[in-house]
């Protein structure tokens, strides 16, 4: 039996429980591509709205723990998108629109959000749903009517308020981030002065990075699979000479060598363009041939009589007028400062809507034929009018009086240069997401593909960063570091900067920015759907002024035959009006709905145009009552009620065009993130093989100085016993005193200094049985005389322990690091060997240092 829905496919249900299962324990790039091929697979389904409502909550909580606020708010738009493709999740797609609305400050999604609520409140959810599905519609109906009738009425406030605000030219509001980043520490200050000690051409040498040596590096920490994923990324590096490419996210997972072939691609195959059915439906903006003749035109008033009197008499000399993108000098000013004015108000206005890309064709056609029409009435014939050129160019606008001309110029200030919807805010999420993974610095290779080379610009200090487009050169590394600075500690930065590495490898590539990509699609599909309602909007109007056209020429026909009439044969408008209505349009339903609602909207004096029409019956009664209506008043509604239809006509093409600058706008943002940079990967293996290679070099250069230490030491210590015995020698010939007793202890500050001859740690450790019995000493001491005889050998003994100690001090504060866990264990040797004064001496001093340290 052939499945209907697949809910009934337990399989189906497990992935998507599973997807759920996924998100709720952080894994939100797998759940979301769970997800999305899911609906790409099931879009057909009656009950395709479960995917759309959950891949919706998921944006939702997404947007919820977004830092960036930005990002936040395009993770809220695709979850609007994920909404808007089902009328039965109308609740939350209302309260979405709602939240863009508060933190964007815009009036078009409040009115949005009413239009949906609205359209929520109408809904009728079905009940033959399986059980799975209607357990989540249990949840969207609960309160349902209390929920958006109160959401309506804060929108609708919020929309009067905001429109006061905004009148009153208010700065935007800046969005900013939820949380504070804290900074980052610098955790490498050795390093960095270990690289700004190193040889010019070590930094050269050390920016060439050996293929090979890399490919086992690689292969030690990611195994063979590691090693076989980097093996590829080169060799695409070598056969394509580039680094990036493009790629679709969803699971076609088609790569494209160019934008504009992802573009092509997003457009066609996943819904990321709207074209109206009908070929002649489709708005089309200017061509750059028309934008430049507005732009470099002179605009100034034409003296219309004359110019008329030229082209009747002297159209030969009209015909040869020199035209220099589309204006000629030929043809007589005339002095009318307002005239002046209002042109130039006019030129600014279309150099600007052509800047904007939102000038379409038949707001052109629509001027160009006013203006044709001018001069028409002034009896010039179509063929001369061709004959001069007229017709191809801007300055036939030139030619009107101002009445006219402040016509033209209501038209265009109608027209809305920007539509607030958020699409600089993805923008800039789109930016702040790229910014802090796009790879900055080039990788290129040598002749034999054998070392990568490092941008030469890492050398320097303080260079801004570029971004390329991911070229592959070749260089001669001798020749291409030749001449490169080396100052400053850049590349130590670099190497301990992660944000532009990917964090796992190998990684498939899809999950690249999967989540903003997705939420971006979801936007763009969104904005489609606006055209879409745009264009069936047009159609609309189209249809309505058809009908309206209908009726016009009724009133006509009706003029021209009161003619050959006297006035009681004539027949009021109005009743004519009326009599058509009555026998409608057999056959189509729609045009008699709009012929209806065009004789009610003239009838009734219509300050615009309806479309609804909820009850025939009761239209025609009131149109009926109508039937007497005086003809001046149904003349007069129709050339005020025709104006309307007209300016709504030339309008909603530029509203179209408006529309689809967002929807371009958020392409090429989708086109951004869909790009994919080798160096992404690249990096996440170079970097810790080149930070593994400088830290090597490093702790090499530390432990060739210590060997060079100890051979230094060792030197020293077998000239030691010599200048040992010449010591005591000095030290016998003299008479002590009692004040000369106490001077070894007493210049403590005298051996803090480096000492040449200094003994190692090992030279200063002491036997056990070479201890010295302080308190001895001390009791046999007698008398002054004695002293000299008695204490000497012992002084001497003690002042060897006091200078061991103090060199040992010395090698903490010259090693701290290296020396200072076996120092604290070497401190209970010394404290029955050192006299008390001297003990506390070194304890408090050292102790204190290895503190600070």
């Amino acid at each position: 039996m052939e499945l209907t829905t697949f809910l009934e496919d337990d399989k189906r249900v497990k992935l998507y429980n599973d997807a759920k299962d996924l998100f709720a324990n952080g894994d939100h790039i797998k759940a979301l591509e769970i997800i999305e091929d899911m609906i790409l697979v099931h879009k057909e389904d009656k009950n395709s709205w479960v995917l759309h409502n959950q891949q919706g909550d998921m944006f939702n909580d997404l947007a919820a723990k977004a830092v960036n606020p930005y990002v936040d708010f395009a993770y809220m738009l695709g979850s609007v998108g994920c909404y808007s493709k089902d009328v039965l999740l109308s609740r939350p797609c209302a309260h979405g629109l709602y939240y863009l609305s508060e933190v964007s400050g815009s009036v078009l999604y409040y009115k949005k959000c009413v239009t949906v609520a609205k359209q929520g409140l109408s809904v009728t959810f079905p009940d033959d749903t399986e059980s799975f599905a209607q357990g989540i519609l249990q949840n969207l109906v609960i309160d349902m009517k209390e929920d958006l009738e109160s959401l309506i009425k804060d929108a609708e406030s919020e929309t009067v308020e905001l429109k006061g605000l905004l009148q009153q030219d208010c700065e935007p509001e800046v969005l900013e981030s939820k949380k504070s980043l804290e900074p980052v520490k610098n955790e490498f200050k050795g390093l960095r002065s270990f690289w700004l000690g190193l040889d010019v051409k070590v930094k050269r040498d050390f920016m060439k990075v050996s293929v090979a040596d890399l490919m086992s590096f690689v292969e030690g920490v990611h195994h063979r699979p590691g090693r076989d994923a980097l093996k590829q990324i080169l060799d695409s590096a070598k056969e394509d000479r580039k680094w990036t490419f493009w790629m679709c996210r969803t699971n076609c997972s088609k790569k494209f060598s160019s934008a504009e072939e992802c573009k092509s691609h997003l457009e066609q195959e996943h819904a990321a363009d709207f074209k109206p059915s009908r070929e002649m439906d489709m708005v089309r903006r200017i061509g750059k041939e028309w934008a430049r003749k507005i732009l470099v035109g002179g605009w100034e008033p034409v003296d219309t009589v004359a110019a008329v009197e030229m082209i009747k008499n002297r159209l030969a000399d009209v015909k040869a007028f020199s035209y220099k993108n589309g204006w000629s000098k030929k043809w007589p000013l005339a002095a009318d400062e307002e005239r002046s004015k209002l042109l130039k108000e006019i030129k600014n206005l279309l150099v600007m809507f052509c800047d904007l890309k939102i000038l379409p064709c038949n707001i052109r056609d629509w001027v160009k034929h006013y203006s044709v029409t001018h001069l028409k009435n002034l009896n010039v014939s179509e063929q001369s009018l061709v004959d001069s050129h007229l017709v191809d160019t801007p300055q036939s606008i030139c030619f009107l009086e101002c009445h006219k001309l402040s016509y033209i110029l209501k038209l265009l200030k109608r027209i809305k240069c920007e539509r607030d919807d958020g699409t600089n805010l993805v923008c800039r999420a789109v930016d702040s997401i790229l910014g802090s993974t796009r790879s900055k610095e080039k990788i290129d290779f040598d002749p034999q593909f054998s070392f990568l080379l490092l941008d030469r610009r890492l050398l320097k200090s303080n260079n801004a960063p570029f971004v390329d487009e991911g070229e592959i050169n070749v260089f001669d590394p001798n020749v291409h570091y030749g001449k490169a600075h080396a100052q400053g500690d850049d590349i130590i930065s670099w190497l301990t900067d992660y944000n532009s590495v990917e964090k796992t490898f190998p990684r498939p590539i899809r999950e690249h920015n999967l989540d903003i990509w997705v939420a971006v699609l979801r936007a763009v599909q969104f904005t489609c759907k606006t055209l879409r309602t745009k264009y069936a909007k047009k159609v609309q109007i189209f249809d309505y002024f058809a009908a309206f056209l209908v009726a016009e020429k009724l009133c006509k026909s009706e003029y021209e035959r009161r003619r050959n009439l006297k006035e009681d044969k004539w027949n009021s408008y109005a009743s004519l009006l009326c009599n058509r209505c009555e026998e409608g349009f057999p056959g189509n339903f729609v045009k008699t709905k709009l012929f209806l609602c065009a004789v009610r909207d003239i009838l009734e004096e219509a300050s615009d145009v309806t479309f609804d029409l909820p009850d025939i019956e009761g239209c025609m009664n009131l149109i009926s009552e109508l039937k007497s209506l005086n003809d001046d008043i149904v003349l007069k509604s129709l050339r005020c009620l025709k104006s309307v239809v007209t300016f709504k006509i030339l309008l909603i093409d530029s509203k179209i065009l408006l529309v689809d600058n967002s929807r371009i706008s958020l392409l090429e943002n989708l086109t951004r993130l869909s790009i994919f940079d080798n160096r992404t990967y690249i990096l996440q293996l170079l970097k810790p093989f080149l930070l593994n290679e400088i830290m090597n070099m490093e702790s090499k250069a530390k432990s060739d100085a210590a060997e060079a230490d100890l051979l230094l030491e060792e030197e020293k210590k077998n000239s030691k016993p010599s200048q040992i015995q010449s010591k005591k020698k000095k030290n016998k010939s003299k008479k002590r005193t009692s004040t000369s007793m106490s001077s070894p202890l007493s210049k403590p500050g005298e051996h803090l200094e480096p000492d040449s001859t200094s003994p190692t740690v090992e030279e200063d450790s002491m036997e056990p049985g070479d201890t010295v019995d302080q308190e001895e000493v001390m009791k046999n001491m007698p008398g002054e005389d004695s002293q000299s005889e008695h204490l000497e050998p012992a002084l001497g003994e003690v002042s060897a322990r006091y200078n061991s100690a103090l060199d040992m001090t010395l090698k903490a504060l010259l090693n701290i690091k290296i020396l200072k866990e076996d120092l604290m264990h070497n401190m209970q040797p010394f404290q029955h060997q050192i006299p008390s004064a001297l003990q506390n001496f070194f304890t408090a001093f050292v102790s204190e240092v290895i503190k600070t340290e």
